[in-house]
Formats: C-alpha cells, sequence, structure tokens
C-alpha cells in the first residue's frame, strides 16, 4: 500500500472514520415453521333450525365484524409500511417495475435500448475527462451531459446534479468510461458504462473515483474522495446541484457510510448494491435519522449478504428513512442477452455464438437460466465462450464484458445495471420530496 502524504493522514485524523472492514457476523435467528389451522369436525345437525339459525347470524355477523377490524388495522399497517419501503421486483427474463406506491413514483422511467441515439455520444467517450488529483494523484474521471443540435453534432448541456460512482474491488473508475482520447486507459465496462449512460442522458454528470487499494477504506479514501469533490465543485460550479451516490460490493459499503464522514457536499441519495449497509458495522439511531433517500439493491441468491441488507432495511425504515429495496434475480440469457447487455458493442452474431456455447456444455436450463456460478466455471468453459467471444474481450476476470455479463445472470454478486434506471429516478423524485417538505 501507498505511503500517505501528510495532508492525507491530517484530512484521515480529521474524518475520525474507522477501517471499513467486514466485521460484522452473520445474525442467529429461528426461521419460523408455519402451521395450518386445525381441521375442524363436521358441524353436528341442529336442534331447532330457527335457534340454530339465529346463533349461526349472530356468529357470523360477529365474525364480520372482526375480520373487517383486523383487515383496517393490518391495511393501516401496509399503507404505513409501504410509505417508507417499496420492493421493486423483477422476472428471470425480463426487468418489470411491480410496486410504486408513492405518487412521485407513478411515472416509470423506460431502460435505455440498444441504438438509442441521445446518448451515442457516451461510446466514444466525448465528454470525458479524467484527472490525477493532488499530489497524491488521486485518479477521478468525470462526463457531462450532451444533446444532438441542429447541425447533427453533440454539445455540452446544463446538468441537473451528480452521480458518484464507486466500484468494487479489483475494478476502478476506468470501468465507467470508453476508451477515448482523454483516457487511453478506459475500459467502459458493459454493466458501468450501462449507469453512466442513463445518468447522462438524466442529466447528470457522472463522477467516478478510484480507490487506493483494491478495495474501499472509510480511513484511508474518505479524505481522497473529498479532495475530489473539492476540485471537482471548484471547477464545474455545480455546488448548488444535487449530488447522489451509488456503489457496488466495497464501493456499496463506503456509500452507505458518506452520511457518517462529513463529506460536503452532503449526499442527497444513496444507492447501495450488493453490500450489507451500514447497520451491519453497528451504525443505528440517530444516525441513521439524517440518512438521505435510499435504494437498497442486491441479489438475494447472496443469502448472507440479503440477511444484512434485510436488518439494515428494519432499521432505516423504524428512523424514518425514505428506502426501496431492490431485489436483483438471476436472469434469463437468451440469443440477444449479451448483445442487448453490451449496448451492441458485442455483436448479435457474437452473442447468440456464445450461447449456443453455454447450451452445448449444458451450462443453461431450458428456462434459459446459468446451471453453475460463472465464477466457477473450468478452463474448458472459458477457452470454449472465447472461440466466440469478440477479439477485445480478454475473458479476464474483473476485466472482461463477457464474465460480467454472465456473473449479472446469475446474480450472486456482481454490479450490475439492473433496475438502476427505476432506482435513479426514484431516488431524484424522493430527494425532490424531502427538499420540499424541508423547505
Amino acid at each position: 500500500m501507498e505511503r500517505e502524504s501528510a495532508p492525507i493522514r491530517a484530512a484521515r485524523r480529521a474524518f475520525g472514520a474507522t477501517d471499513d472492514d467486514a466485521r460484522a457476523s452473520a445474525r442467529d435467528g429461528a426461521r419460523a415453521r408455519g402451521r395450518g389451522p386445525t381441521p375442524k369436525p363436521k358441524a353436528e345437525l341442529a336442534r331447532g333450525g330457527a335457534l340454530a339459525s339465529a346463533r349461526s347470524a349472530t356468529l357470523a355477523l360477529a365474525s364480520l365484524c372482526a375480520i373487517a377490524v383486523v383487515s383496517a388495522r393490518l391495511d393501516a399497517a401496509s399503507r404505513g409500511a409501504r410509505a417508507s419501503a417499496v420492493v421493486v421486483g423483477t422476472t428471470t427474463r425480463t426487468t418489470t417495475t411491480t410496486t410504486a406506491t408513492l405518487r412521485e413514483d407513478e411515472a416509470v422511467e423506460p431502460e435505455l435500448r440498444v441504438g438509442d441515439r441521445s446518448v451515442a455520444y457516451v461510446a466514444k467517450g466525448w465528454n470525458a475527462e479524467r484527472r490525477l488529483i493532488g499530489d497524491d494523484k488521486i485518479e477521478a474521471i468525470w462526463e457531462g451531459p450532451a444533446a444532438e443540435n441542429a447541425a447533427g453534432e453533440f454539445e455540452a448541456t446544463k446538468p441537473k446534479g451528480a452521480l458518484l460512482a464507486l466500484h468494487g474491488c479489483h475494478h476502478s473508475a476506468k470501468d465507467f468510461f470508453a476508451t477515448n482520447t482523454k483516457c487511453s486507459q478506459c475500459r467502459g465496462l458493459a454493466q458501468e458504462m450501462a449507469i453512466t449512460r442513463t445518468a447522462l442522458n438524466r442529466g447528470y454528470v457522472v463522477l467516478a473515483i478510484s480507490s487506493l487499494g483494491t478495495c474501499w477504506s472509510k480511513d484511508i479514501d474518505a479524505p481522497r474522495v473529498q479532495a475530489v469533490l473539492d476540485v471537482f465543485y471548484n471547477d464545474t460550479a455545480l455546488s448548488d446541484l444535487p449530488l447522489f451516490a451509488f456503489g457496488a460490493s466495497s464501493g456499496g459499503s463506503f456509500v452507505g457510510a458518506m452520511p457518517q464522514m462529513q463529506l460536503t457536499p452532503k449526499a442527497a441519495g444513496l444507492i447501495i448494491q450488493i453490500a450489507p449497509g451500514p447497520t451491519a458495522s453497528g451504525v443505528v439511531g440517530e444516525v441513521l435519522a439524517d440518512y438521505p433517500p435510499t435504494v437498497f439493491s442486491h441479489m438475494p441468491r447472496d443469502a448472507r449478504t440479503a440477511e444484512f441488507i434485510a436488518a439494515s432495511i428494519a432499521d432505516f425504515r423504524n428512523a424514518g428513512v425514505r428506502i426501496i429495496e431492490s431485489r436483483l434475480e438471476p436472469r434469463a440469457i437468451d440469443d440477444a442477452y449479451f448483445y442487448e447487455q453490451s449496448f451492441g458493442r458485442v455483436s448479435e452474431e457474437e452473442s447468440a455464438a456464445m450461447v449456443a456455447s453455454l447450451r452445448s456444455f449444458n451450462l443453461i436450463d431450458a428456462q434459459g437460466l446459468l446451471t453453475e456460478d460463472p465464477r466457477l466455471f473450468d478452463d474448458d468453459h472459458i477457452i470454449m465462450i472465447k472461440r466466440h467471444a469478440p477479439e477485445w474481450d480478454s475473458l479476464l476476470a474483473d476485466q472482461s464484458d463477457t464474465r460480467e455479463l454472465l456473473n449479472v445472470a446469475y446474480a450472486m454478486h456482481e454490479l450490475s445495471a439492473q433496475d438502476f434506471s427505476k432506482n435513479f429516478a426514484w431516488l431524484v423524485r424522493s430527494h425532490a420530496h424531502v427538499a420540499r417538505s424541508t423547505s
């Protein structure tokens, strides 16, 4: 690990942050085993038809009254729960929105598709800028929104705010942007680029920062992030606009702890993806009450993380924080999967050929779902897929579009753009709601 400079050491002491390595152990909990109602014996023949009818009518009326009272209470409780937490659901084949109970969430944002001209410039990194900030050369890359003018040329447009995007372990800021003249090292992985593309299309600047080490650390990286934010807002004059934050895995843990770090400007909303959330490390009560609207995006197949997230959701809800849970379930792989999810970077022919190879090894079942964890594929599987993959795709772990998209489809642990469009739209609207209610 590189040695810290004096300014970084001073800033780190000022933040008083602690190392964010996972210390939480799995919580004990017994699963309730549901028992059905005890079957009742058949009713005996009533004695005295009139008396039996009267008794039946009286019991029926009493039952209806009791049911009405219980139903009213359950309905009220349900409305209260939905006011603070909404589940965004997905199917195994296509992404769908299920429930949105808040009025400002009724307008569902469409997902971007291959060929969408409004964001074509993203593929070329037209407006991206890479900086090495300060003596410590902190890597930061940002790109602002643009639109096509009457002459068919792209020009910058006024942003609505900024999205801070933080990578997972063994990744970097370069994954969020395409290779371009200002960032020849950028590699633009499929899912990270989809997040960038969506935010830019909504009119937000995307700012990505690289951690100092392999993963994020509150101790070391909090002052580094603050240093980048200082330069970014000084150079872009966006200080009056909201800052939202997205992070996955290690980056998600960092994003979940940002309100505790007293970074400026304060985050207006958080998307914590495939990470337990701050309450896993003991953050509760008054600290949570200051949190902005938050999305917990996770893959339920990872049962241990899902357990921590369930606890965090309950804690956030009890603290009165506006939240939604976004569940990323396994996705079916059809012939066009790699083509569509790479936004056309993988050709339709290459996509279909790779899927056919997966089927030939029985790695996809009849429903199109992966039968094995792609991270555990043996060398023969990887060699077979590489024969049909694009020449530019190395198929190296953490550097490959194909490998990343396979991990997303299996849905165990991977950064994913699935439902990001809806989650980000909810975050923006929820921030506006909070701003209105506190003004």
